[in-house]
């Protein structure tokens, strides 16, 4: 029997069944009939590699030292000195496990950030500087305040109202014009039309777009409120308006007198006196109820709450009373239209109903067409 292979001194008493190295019984390991020699038995036994960034579970199977945490340390089942005549043969030393195990980053970086910190992949990564940061929202938090909150519930685009004040009163001048050329009785028809088309334009608009956002008639300011303020705004609305028109209106003549040596001359108010009963009746129904409540609803309703969640509401007020005046097409009482426009639009702003700015607009709109039927202005 040949020597050793580790210990040349002594006798073999087996060979190892994978490298053929003559073993003594100091070096044999194994059980049975398998003999292995301590570098064929260090390499069957020894757990497979732990390296840096991986897990455990990551492999599919549960192989001897890689139960999960904590890792147990490898430790080699012969200590005893090896001999240094073979330095090649040295059993390669396993690497250690490392407590605590490393993270575990993800394989490949999601393709989408996620939406917020403390959502993504373990260990939860915050946002790289590769991810756009997101986008803040254009809503405004809800107000505290229960008045600021039937404002903050108008929530439909100014863009959508714009729409439908160009469509409106587009299609509603060239309806204007085309009976101005071929009627003898113009302004007559253009109350008719007034009546047939206006009207429902505004209805099916400010239907549409409240209904859009999920809204009704809340936000829209069709509520009672308190009868006895809203009557009482009205009537002073209504007084402050006719002050600020007709105060407008005579500035405006007295400068056209300095400058023209005479009035400027109001055509529909001559045109309003030569109609009979009949047809002046139908001109006060229509002026007196039927324009305060659908002008009211388009401009203080649906156009006023859309400017004053986007530019307050004192620059609300100013500009929603320019536009009022200025859609009237009307340049002799442009400027007194402007300042009624604001009045109404304040009215609004002040109290909790659109019931108020319709009562100063009726009562303001009654007294324009007596003192028109009665003194001519």
């Amino acid at each position: 029997m040949p020597g050793c292979f580790f210990h040349p001194d002594r006798e073999a008493a087996a060979f190892c069944i994978y490298c053929g190295r003559a073993i003594c019984g100091a070096c044999e390991r194994g059980e049975g009939l398998v003999h292995r020699c301590p570098y064929c038995h260090l390499r069957q036994t020894a757990p497979p590699p732990v390296h840096p960034g991986t897990a455990p579970y990551a492999h599919p199977g549960i192989h001897p030292g890689t139960a999960p945490h904590p890792y147990p340390v490898y430790q080699p089942p012969h200590s005893g000195p090896y001999p240094s005549s073979r330095p090649s043969y040295a059993p390669p030393h396993p690497p250690q496990a490392v407590y605590p195990p490393p993270p575990y980053p993800p394989p490949h970086p999601p393709s989408y950030p996620p939406p917020y910190p403390g959502t993504g992949p373990y260990p939860y990564p915050a946002y790289p500087a590769a991810y756009p940061a997101p986008r803040p929202s254009l809503q405004p938090p809800e107000p505290a305040d229960e008045r600021e909150k039937r404002w903050w519930r108008a929530d439909w685009s100014l863009a959508e109202v714009a729409v439908a004040l160009v469509a409106i009163f587009g299609l509603y001048n060239v309806l204007s014009v085309i009976l101005l050329i071929t009627t003898e009785n113009p302004l007559f028809y253009s109350y008719i039309s007034y009546a047939l088309f206006f009207c429902p334009l505004i209805a099916l608009s400010c239907w549409y777009i409240p209904r859009r956002h999920g809204r009704g008639r809340d936000e829209m300011g069709l509520r009672l409120g308190r009868p006895a303020r809203t009557a009482l705004y009205g009537v002073a609305g209504s007084a402050t308006a006719m002050t600020f028109s007709y105060g407008a209106y005579f500035a405006i003549y007295l400068i056209f007198y300095l400058i023209a040596g005479r009035g400027p001359v109001a055509e529909q108010t001559e045109r309003l006196q030569e109609m009979g009963g009949a047809q002046v009746a139908l001109v006060i129904a229509v002026v007196v109820l039927l324009a305060p409540v659908f002008e009211e609803i388009l401009f203080r309703g649906l156009f006023y709450p859309a400017l004053r969640r986007r530019i307050g509401p004192r620059l609300a007020i100013f500009l929603n009373g320019l536009i009022f005046g200025a859609l009237h097409f009307q340049p002799l009482f442009m400027l007194s239209l402007v300042l009624v426009g604001i009045v109404l639009a304040y009215l609004y702003e002040k109290s909790d109903s659109l019931l108020a700015p319709m009562a100063a607009h009726s009562l303001y709109n009654l007294s324009v067409i007596l003192i028109s039927l009665l003194a001519g202005w």
